[in-house]
């Protein structure tokens, strides 16, 4: 799985820190980024995606049509 997020779009809502905490976390300007090797589920980080009010994140299969 590919996660990027758009830190433009970014509105610190903390949705996806609380719904994948071993993935996501906010930094220091109150942005989310990524954690390296983030250990959540593979749908709970499709499902943090989801819920972001702004959908600042996109999960991606790599090789899925």
């Amino acid at each position: 799985m590919r996660i990027t997020i758009d830190r433009g779009r970014c509105v610190c809502s903390e949705t996806c820190t609380s719904m994948a905490p071993q993935t996501f976390e906010t930094d220091d300007e109150g942005l989310v980024r990524l954690l390296d090797g983030g250990s959540d589920p593979e749908a709970a980080v499709r499902n943090a995606a989801a819920c972001c009010p702004v959908q600042a994140i996109r999960v991606e299969t790599p090789g899925a049509p």
